[in-house]
This record gives structure tokens, sequence and C-alpha cells, in this order.
């Protein structure tokens, strides 16, 4: 039974009394924002809030990686009324994409914002009695290693090639970064810009004045013969990976073998369905800023109304908690393009397969940072993308301390000879910029959040009534949704058979035997502030006896009254 709710219920509880003795809320911590978390560094972060707050916050892994890393959750919530696993469950996870390492820091801002209860407008101490935040920061430990230590490029993995004349991502100078490496040559394709030639154009074909450039990864050849080389290699990219609508890699870039195939992926799927009370999920990503919801394809017709109606209502709130603007995933593009179609997408498992309000927050990136609006950056026919590198070289310019962009040098390429190395630190342009990410973005992404699961549904028992006729009792009752989501959380997830209906049940001690036929009524499901039909039990009773009316709902909060006969 998860979320038991007594009658009646006290949710005054004191944060300063619920830390460990001896410590402060102070003690834990507030996320870095002058760089972005590394594997150990980030380990070190979620043992110590776990250690620092043994009553709210747990810590375990849902799995390891094919490095062996762990997966690291935190399970935050008050376990003296009840482990996580027993209560309505809020999933978030960040860093899927290994880049998107903004994604962890917003994870990191919420456990902080749980567990001090810096909040506005929400009783978090009350909220975490009755709810339980699972929350992933990294889901792709590996990626993001890679991508956070190298700077090289990668989406959620890649396994690079070692076949004649391939090249391979490697850190041929030995400075410590993985960059981009130019090669001067007649047929180049690219070009320094005429304005800033720190960053290489395509060439145009009326350009016939040089130099000119064929741009690779840095890396070296395998099995190289002098003649000409290539870069290839698989990409996975584990938001492709989900199984509403998966699509084989030929038609879906980075999907993998098959649904979960990855096991992170996998992981996380076994979490998910072996925990049938969680009502809501939300995935931070790193791209142009967006509030971004469901249709991942096809239509928003494909939607339910109502739920449509619901996806508006918070997608409005959450833009004007982030000052991001509110899409769906279709329309996360040049408008004047067609709707995308992603395949193996979050958003449509996260609706379609699981029945909830699934969310990402694209927290920006460093072209929003230079000014470049999400409309600006979308719109490439009015701004070519040459400019909108030009903004972000001087973004990197006003902020040098990040080293977003290196110069290019010349460096000896044991088998092409003299090269140059520079260019972007490829995790860079996908993140939003660290003062951005303190100032705004995560605190309102955690505010969101927090609303967003003050929502769940909370059932009572109302309109208790007992009448005695000698030994025989007639006891009745209603059960009342008094949260602001319906019992089903979406009218989606009455079509999924692992939705059970809110049940109601009384509970008989020694001295009471049921003369009615049912102890266990079914109720169906509860809009928000509804209330059921009446039920009606008839026990029999000689002695004083005590009897318990339970009402259970799978993703929201149940109700308990007591009864005393005689």
């Amino acid at each position: 039974m998860q979320g038991t709710r007594p009658l009646p219920a006290n949710h005054t509880v004191s944060f300063a009394n619920s830390c460990t003795k001896g410590t402060t809320m102070t003690d834990l911590k507030a996320p870095r924002y002058d760089g972005w978390y590394a594997y150990d560094e980030l380990t070190s972060w979620l043992h110590d809030a776990a250690r620092l707050f043994p009553d709210r916050c747990s810590i375990s892994a849902i799995g390891s990686t094919p490095e062996d890393r762990q997966i690291w959750m935190l399970q935050v919530t008050d376990q003296a009324t009840g482990a996580a696993e027993d209560k309505p469950i809020f999933l978030v996870h960040g860093n899927i994409h290994a880049k998107e390492l903004a994604g962890t820091t917003s994870c990191l801002q919420l456990i902080h914002t749980l567990l001090t209860g810096q909040i506005d407008g929400v009783d978090t101490a009350a909220l975490l009695e009755d709810v339980a935040f699972c929350i992933i920061p990294r889901l792709n430990p590996d990626g993001a290693e890679f991508a956070v230590t190298t700077g090289g490029e990668i989406r959620s993995r890649r396994e690079e090639f070692r076949l004649p004349n391939n090249l391979y991502q490697h850190d041929v100078d030995g400075d410590g970064h993985i960059l981009s490496m130019r090669v001067e040559t007649p047929d180049g394709d690219m070009k320094a810009d005429d304005v800033d030639p720190r960053l290489m154009v395509p060439r145009k074909p009326t350009d016939n004045e040089g130099p000119f450039y064929r741009v690779h990864p840095e890396g070296l050849i395998h099995d190289y013969d002098g003649g000409d080389f290539s870069y290839h290699a698989r990409g996975h990219d584990f938001n492709r990976n989900w199984p509403a609508n998966w699509h084989q890699e030929h038609e879906q870039h980075g999907a993998g073998d098959y649904p979960f195939s990855e096991p992170e992926m996998k992981a996380l799927a076994e979490f998910v369905y072996s925990h049938p009370t969680i009502f809501a999920a939300l995935g931070f990503h790193c791209g142009t800023n967006a509030i971004l919801s469901p249709p991942s394809s096809g239509s928003e017709t494909d939607l339910d109304p109502a739920d449509r109606e619901v996806f508006r209502q918070l997608s409005e709130r959450a833009a004007e908690l982030t000052g991001f603007g509110p899409l769906a995933t279709i329309d996360y593009r040049n408008p004047k393009e067609p709707s995308l179609s992603l395949k193996g997408h979050s958003g449509d498992w996260g609706y379609k397969h699981m029945g909830l309000y699934h969310y990402e927050i694209e927290l920006g990136n460093i072209y929003n940072a230079a000014g470049v609006t999400a409309e600006e950056f979308f719109n490439t026919e009015t701004r070519e993308r040459s400019l909108l590198d030009r903004d972000a070289l001087r973004y990197h310019d006003e902020h040098p301390e990040y080293e977003i962009f290196v110069d290019w040098r010349d460096v000896d390429h044991p088998q092409l000879g003299k090269v140059q190395v520079g260019g972007w630190k490829k995790f860079w342009l996908i993140n939003p910029s660290l003062d951005d990410l303190r100032t705004r973005i995560a605190p309102g992404s955690a505010q969101f959040i927090v609303e967003y699961a003050a929502r769940r549904p909370i059932l009572d028992i109302a309109d208790l009534e007992v009448a005695s006729f000698g030994d025989i009792h007639r006891i009745r009752a209603r059960v009342r949704n008094t949260g602001a989501f319906p019992t089903n959380i979406t009218q989606r997830a009455l079509t999924l058979r692992s939705l059970k209906p809110v049940q109601i049940e009384l509970v008989l001690g020694d001295d009471a035997e049921m003369v009615s036929r049912h102890r266990h009524l079914t109720i169906g499901h509860l809009a928000p502030h509804a209330r059921s039909p009446e039920c009606e039990w008839f026990v029999k009773a000689t002695a004083p006896a005590n009897l318990l009316i339970r009402a259970t709902c799978q993703r929201g909060i149940d109700a308990e009254a007591s009864i005393d006969l005689g």
C-alpha cells in the first residue's frame, strides 16, 4: 500500500528536526556552477547527500555501464512515512546524451532544493511525506565522462571502427582534448570565415581563392596507406532506443539493435516497469531552449483532447518559471520545415506507453547564452549558421574562463604531416552558460517539478457514517480525490492494462464478521475533487470491535479511516 494517509492527517514537519543530528542544511554543498561534473565528483556529491540526510535520501545504482560505472539514482522522500517504492514516484533523469552535462547539474539542483526546502509556494516537507522523487542525474555515465574529459564528439555512445583508412578520435597532440583537425587541400569543402578566420564555414561553389580545408575530428587513421581516408563510426542515441514507435537504424539514426538494447536503457526500463506507482516523468536535455511535450511523431490530434489541455497548462507554467517557450516535440524545428518524426523517443513512450504527462526540458545552448533566441536558432533562413557561430565565439571571447574554443595551432601529425588542431570543445556548444543555469534555468526547472508533483492524486475517506441496529452495524463511506490530477493521471492511461482502478476495502478485526457479500469494492477512477458513489457494508459485532476502511490508488496517495464499534 503506497502513501497511506491516516485520518486526520498532519503535514507539519520541520526540516531542521528531520536532519541528521549534528548536521544542518548548509552541510550539503549546493551544486557547483563553475564547471561540469566528472563521474568521481558526481559520485561523491550524491553519496554526501545520502549520508547527510539518511531520513530523506538514499542512494542506489539501477545498473552499471559497459565501462563499469554505476548509474546512480537518488531517492528523495520522507522515509518516516514509508519507503519510496510504496509511494507515488516522480521519475527525473538527465544526461542521456553524453554532451548534455547541464542535465546532471539540474538534477543536483532539484535534489538540493528538495532536501533544503528552498521552494516557493509548496510545502516541500509535506510533499516528501507523500511523494518519492527518483532522480537519475546521469543516465549515461560512460558517454558523459568521454565528453567532459576529452571534449570529443559523441551523442550517447560511439563505436569507432578500426578499418583500413578509417580515422578514429584520438588526442594527437597530447593536450588532453579531442578537438577538430583541419587539413589544407585544394579540393577542401571548408574555408576560414571572412569575418572571423577562427571559424570554418562551407566553401561556396563560386569560391576559388583558398586556402581550403577538410575538417575532421582530431584523430589517427587505422592501417593508413597514404591515400584518401574518412571518418565512420556507429553512433548510438539512447533517446531513440525507447519502445514507442521504434524503428531500425536505417530508418532512425542511433536507434540501437532493438528497444532498450543498450545496458543503460535496459536498467532504466527494469526500474520503471517494476515500479507501477510512477505518476510523472521528466528528462533534462540540452538544445536550444524549450519545454517539450508529446507527441514526438504524428500529430497533436493523437493526444486525447483533455490530456492536450493539461499538457498546455503545465507547459505554460514551466514557461513562466524558465522563460522557455512551450512546444510539441514535433515542432522543435524550423517552422518552414516538415514536422519532426522521432522514432523510439521518450516523449511518445512516456505518454503512449506509460500514460504520463511526460516532459523534456531543453535547457539551452551556448548560442542562447550569446543572445540567440530559439526562434532565431531555428530560422536558418534569416541567420546563417556562420552568424550563429560568430555569436558563440563572441561569447567565448567574453568568457575565456570557460575555454569554449581553442585557437588553431600547427601540429605534426604522425601520419598526415603538418595539420592544424583546434576549434570547439564539442560539449560547450550544446550546453547553456553556467551563469544562466545557476540563476534561472536550474532553479526554475526545480520549481516546476515540485509544483508538478504537488498535483498528485490524494485519496480521502469522506462522508463516513455508522448506524447500529443491535449487533448489526451499517457502514457507509465515499472515496474522494482531493488532488489536482485524476487518479488515472491521463486519459490515455485508461487504455493501459497496467493501470489499476481505485479500490476500497473494509478490514475486519477478530470480533466482527461480514453480513453483506463484499469487503472489497472497485471504485474505478476519480477526477480531481470528485467523490465516488456511496459504498456500504453490513457487519455483525457482539462486542466492541475495531474496523478499518482502506482506499488504494496505484498512482496516488492512499487513505485510511478507523471505526470503533461498541
